[in-house]
């Protein structure tokens, strides 16, 4: 078994299941026991069958709990041969696979920070070797990088300030990119936010062009501005006047006319004053028209980019788990991120960077898939779209992105059955309830606490009928965008049948999904979804045709939270019910 295949969750159901019916056929065993004593007669051959069945899925399950620890490294007792052995062990597996998980988490945040300060150490100034803004912003870089390295299980609270504190270095790189990439009011708040950490002077200095990233050409130089020796020549205009007044002309006057004498004038061809105006050098003004631009006013800090930090860390880890996907489908990526966190799904999204020191949020990397394949580019285009108006935070911003241009509200529910579909039968979500339904009773596994994520079930039996065929209701208060699952795992060979209903406020819904699960000797039979329907949504044949049921209660809207209701009704028959 690798380590993908460990299901915790899943063994530890499989455990609970086998208590359950170890007891119950405990009970009978005793009764044939009695009889046996009493009267002489032997125990029934069914008994002996569901002996039988019982210590080969005892031995099977004995045998994938042993994988399992081997596969994450626990240590296994010398003796695994009885449920009451394997308790302990599974509590030891879950402990290992999950600082397994959370060291593959914070080996992803680690690549990713890294890859953006390498970049940032590779940085040069066109002109000057060693530009002191630029020389403070990689000593500072190389201090995160260092901390960053040192990073292990035993700090992992500090991966999420560390991850904050890149963001400067990123905004730094960005702007390296260009103007022409972003639009200006974005382009103004990486500037600002530069400015912040750095100083004016570097973000001056990569607003003008004048830092390069690693293996980025210089810009070909500006050629040269025309010299004013093209004007100096048009003198040569000018000197035809000199040879109008050469002296034969004057002594050609006949004596009488001396007056004329006057007409002299020829000293006056010094007329050279416009020469003078050639040197149009009067051009110099023209560099103080570019001077604007070497001088960039960066613009006051906005609300919004002093709260970036605070109020986007959700996608920024979700957008960096995505983009590290590479080839991962889905599917794939659905499994893995369940496999971690089950609960993952009733977290709010806003909010998921809120648990497991930061880490969970890599998980909502599903959903930016999910927007993505809405509108394609429109992940990559939820930065450009940040607006620098005072009183809207990042976060906020991101996620009203998300509602209009990722259409995320709209197509929600899709996005919680292609979940459903993509990690069923291997990687179910953690339930709120589980129900383990055989011919003899019904058992009703609760979560004694609210806490999102609890890993203790609080058990209920039910063995009289009119106990167990009725109405079981369920209550959850969803966040926006929510959801809430429930398994009912029926363990019998007649088909029984169950009806779905959903209400919201206190009215009858729609906003669920039932998944049912088909038994393995129906091979051609598939996992598929039905959404519910307001009337109610019958489910013939568990038992007999389907291994399982999966019913997830969702909340479609995306600031409001909901009281939803689910009631399950168990019927001992399936007559009437139309699938």
């Amino acid at each position: 078994m690798s380590l993908m295949n460990v299901n915790v969750e899943q063994l530890d159901r499989q455990l609970a299941g086998l208590t359950g019916r170890f007891a119950d056929l405990g009970a009978k065993l005793s009764e044939a026991a009695r009889e046996l004593q009493d009267g002489g007669a032997p125990p029934s051959e069914s008994l002996v069958e569901q002996l039988t069945e019982l210590r080969t899925q005892s031995m099977q399950l004995c045998g994938d709990v042993a994988a399992a620890a081997q596969a994450v490294g626990v240590a296994i007792p010398p003796k695994v041969d009885t449920v009451d052995s394997l308790e302990p062990l599974l509590r030891d597996i879950a402990a290992a696979l999950e600082t397994k998980r959370r060291q593959a988490a914070l080996e992803q945040a680690r690549t990713a920070v890294i890859e953006v300060l390498d970049v940032v150490l590779g940085v040069r100034h066109l002109d000057e070797e060693q530009f002191p803004p630029l020389v403070e912003c990689q000593r500072q870089a190389r201090d995160l990088h260092a901390a960053v390295v040192a990073l292990n299980e035993t700090n992992l609270h500090q991966a999420q300030e560390l991850t904050t504190r890149v963001r400067a270095f990123s905004d730094f790189l960005t702007m390296l990119e260009g103007s022409d990439r972003v639009d200006d009011e974005r382009f103004a708040g990486l500037e600002t936010s530069v400015s912040a950490a750095f100083g004016r002077s570097l973000a001056v200095a990569a607003a003008r062009g004048r830092l390069l990233r690693p293996g980025q050409t210089p810009p070909p130089a500006p050629a040269p501005a025309p010299p004013p020796a093209p004007v100096l020549e048009t003198p040569p205009v000018v000197t035809p006047p000199r040879e109008v007044p050469p002296a034969p002309v004057v002594a050609a006057a006949p004596p009488p006319v001396a007056p004329p004498a006057p007409v002299a004038p020829p000293p006056s061809p010094a007329v050279p004053p416009p020469p003078p105006s050639p040197p149009v050098v009067e051009r110099a003004p023209e560099p103080r028209t570019s001077k604007p631009k070497a001088e960039p006013v960066a613009p006051a800090a906005s609300a919004s980019d002093a709260s970036f930090d605070e109020s986007a860390q959700w996608w920024l880890a979700a957008w960096a788990r995505w983009s590290g996907w590479r080839g991962t489908t889905f599917a794939d990526a659905v499994r893995e991120e369940l496999a971690k966190y089950s609960y993952l799904l009733s977290v709010p999204m806003q909010k998921s960077h809120e648990y497991e020191d930061g880490l969970l949020a890599y998980g909502y990397s599903i959903l930016v898939d999910h927007v993505e394949k809405q509108n394609p580019g429109c992940v990559g285009n939820a930065l450009n779209r940040l607006k620098t108006a005072a009183g809207t935070s990042v976060g906020a911003q991101i996620f009203d992105y998300l509602l209009t241009d990722g259409r995320l509200a709209e197509t929600y529910p899709e996005f919680i059955k292609n979940v459903m579909l993509a990690a069923l039968p291997d990687a179910g979500p953690w339930v709120d309830a589980r129900i383990v339904h055989t011919k003899d009773d019904t058992r009703i596994f609760r979560r004694p606490t609210a806490r999102l994520g609890d890993s203790e079930q609080k058990p209920q039996r039910l063995l009289a009928d009119k106990d167990r065929f009725t109405e079981h209701t369920f209550s959850f208060t969803l966040s926006p965008l929510t959801t809430r699952f429930i398994h009912l795992s029926p363990e019998l060979k007649d088909a029984h049948g169950l009806e779905v209903r959903i209400k919201a406020d206190g009215a009858p819904a729609q906003s669920g999904w039932v998944v049912t699960v088909p038994q393995p000797h129906r091979t051609s039979a598939k996992t598929e979804a039905r959404a519910l329907s307001a009337d109610g949504t019958p489910v013939p044949g568990i038992g007999r045709d389907l291994i399982a049921v999966w019913v997830a209660v969702f909340n479609p809207q995306p600031r409001v939270e909901g009281k939803y209701e689910l009631v399950l009704t168990l019927r001992k028959d399936t007559k009437g019910m139309k699938k």
